[in-house]
C-alpha cells in the first residue's frame, strides 16, 4: 500500500618584530580578501536564488489567478515547503522539482541558509519577517537520517512526531503551531478530514510579516474615492494619500512605484497598468527580466501617491497549478521520494498542497501572513517639476519585495473591492 505526504503551505629582535608584523599584516590581508570573496559569492548566490524564486513566483501567480478575483499568495512560503519535499526526491520526480522551482543550478541550495538569513534580517527592529518550517511525521514512521539532517541544516525545519491516528488532536496541534507562527492572523490550515490512515508526513511552512512604513500615511487624509473594478463597476473605496519621494518607473504600458518600510529592507511595490482594464495583458508579460528592468531603472522622484486601504484573506489548493507547471509525478503513485524513506512498503506521494494567506494595508503598516502545507502521501526628473501622480484607482499588481536580493516574498492583485 502506498502512503502519502501532505505539504502545508502553512557569514634580529627589531627585525623579527618587523617580520612578525609583516606576516600578521599578510595574514590579515589574506583573511580580509577571503571575507570579501565569500561576501561577493554569497551576494551572487542570493541574487541567483531570488531570480529562481521570482521566475517560480510569476508562474504560480498566473496558475492561481482567476480573471475577476483578487489574489494574494506568498511564493516564498510555497517555495520553502516544496524545497523540503524536493530534498527527499529522486529520479524523474527530482527533475520535475528542479524544473518547477527554476533550480538550474542545484548547488545554489547549499547557500540557502544565507539566503534565509538575509531575508529575515532587518535594520529596523520594529519590522519582522518570521519564516518557520515544520515536518510532522507519523510517530512510527522512519525517515532517513540524511534527509533529517539536510532539512534541519538547509531549511531550519523542526521535526515533530505526531499521532495521525488521532486525527482531531493532530489537526489541532498543527493549527495551533500555525496560529502561533502567524500571530493569530491565520488560525487554521488543516482539519481532521485532511488526515487519514495513509497520512505519513505533513510539511508546513508559515510566514509572518509586519512592516511599518518608512513614512506613514496621514489618517486624516484618508477618504473615499472611486475604484474602477475589473467587472467595470465603480465602487467607493477608502484611499490613503501621501506626497513623498519614492522609487518610480514608467513606460507606455505601466507605472511602477516602490514604497519602503522602515530601514528600507523591504518595500511594497505596485505595477499599475496605464489603461483601466489592461491588467491581464500586463500579467501575461510578467517575468524576472521585466521586474529587474523596472527595479534597475527606477529613480527617486516626488510622487503624489494614492492607494486603496484594504484587507485580503485567501485560500488555495495548489495541486493543479503546480502540476500544470510541470510537477506531475510527485502527485501520483509513480513519485520517487526514496530519499525520505527507503522502506519498500512505504513509498510516498504528495496528496495535496494547500496555501492560505492574509494581508492588511493601512496608514501605518502592512501586516501579512501565509501558510503552505503539503501532505505526502525610467529617467531622472527635474526637481522643479510637479509631483508625478500615481493613483491606483483601477486593477493593479502588488508585491512585497526584499530590497537586498530582489526576491518576491508576497505577490497579489487587487481588482475588486470586497
Amino acid at each position: 500500500m502506498k502512503d502519502y505526504l501532505f505539504l502545508v503551505l502553512l557569514f634580529f629582535i627589531v627585525s623579527c618584530e618587523q617580520d612578525a608584523k609583516v606576516e600578521t599584516y599578510d595574514m590579515q590581508t589574506e583573511q580580509n580578501s577571503h571575507e570579501i570573496i565569500n561576501k561577493k559569492s554569497n551576494i551572487s548566490c542570493n541574487l541567483d536564488l531570488a531570480s529562481s524564486l521570482n521566475s517560480y513566483s510569476f508562474e504560480l501567480y498566473r496558475g492561481v489567478k482567476v480573471d475577476k478575483e483578487n489574489l494574494f499568495i506568498s511564493p516564498l512560503s510555497t517555495y520553502f515547503a516544496l524545497l523540503v519535499a524536493s530534498e527527499g526526491s529522486g529520479g524523474e520526480t527530482k527533475k520535475e522539482f528542479k524544473k518547477t522551482l527554476y533550480l538550474n543550478n542545484v548547488e545554489l541550495l547549499s547557500s540557502f541558509n544565507n539566503f534565509y538569513n538575509t531575508l529575515v534580517t532587518f535594520i529596523d527592529s520594529s519590522n519582522n519577517l518570521n519564516i518557520s518550517n515544520a515536518i510532522w511525521i507519523k510517530c512510527d514512521f522512519q525517515i532517513e537520517n540524511t534527509y533529517r539532517k539536510n532539512v534541519i541544516s538547509k531549511y531550519m525545519a523542526d521535526i515533530k512526531p505526531v499521532d495521525f491516528s488521532k486525527r482531531q488532536e493532530a489537526a489541532s496541534e498543527i493549527n495551533e503551531w500555525v496560529s502561533n507562527k502567524t500571530k493569530g492572523l491565520i488560525e487554521s490550515i488543516i482539519n481532521e478530514r485532511d488526515i487519514d490512515k495513509l497520512t505519513r508526513i505533513i510539511i508546513s511552512n508559515a510566514i509572518y510579516f509586519i512592516g511599518n512604513w518608512e513614512a506613514k500615511f496621514d489618517k486624516e487624509l484618508t477618504k473615499p474615492d472611486n475604484f474602477y473594478s475589473i467587472s467595470k463597476v465603480k465602487s467607493k473605496v477608502d484611499f490613503m494619500h501621501k506626497t513623498e519621494y519614492l522609487k518610480y518607473f514608467e513606460n507606455d504600458e505601466i507605472q511602477f512605484v516602490s514604497k519602503p518600510y522602515k530601514g528600507n529592507d523591504k518595500s511594497f511595490c505596485i505595477i499599475l497598468p496605464r489603461k483601466l482594464y489592461d491588467i491581464a495583458e500586463i500579467e501575461g508579460k510578467l517575468n524576472t527580466t521585466l521586474l529587474n528592468t523596472i527595479l534597475n531603472n527606477s529613480n527617486h522622484i516626488e510622487i503624489e501617491l494614492s492607494i486603496p486601504k484594504f484587507k485580503m484573506e485567501t485560500n488555495y489548493s495548489l495541486k493543479t497549478p503546480l502540476a500544470n507547471m510541470g510537477l506531475e509525478k510527485a502527485f501520483t503513485q509513480e513519485a520517487d521520494f526514496s530519499f525520505i524513506t527507503e522502506e519498500d512498503n512505504e513509498p510516498l506521494w504528495i496528496n495535496g498542497i494547500n496555501h492560505r494567506a492574509f494581508i492588511e494595508i493601512n496608514e501605518e503598516k502592512t501586516t501579512a501572513a501565509a501558510v503552505t502545507y503539503t501532505t505526502m502521501v525610467g529617467g531622472v526628473e527635474d526637481p522643479k517639476t510637479q509631483p508625478k501622480v500615481f493613483k491606483a484607482d483601477h486593477p493593479f499588481i502588488f508585491m512585497i519585495i526584499d530590497n537586498k536580493t530582489k526576491g518576491i516574498i508576497f505577490i497579489g492583485r487587487y481588482v475588486q473591492p470586497k
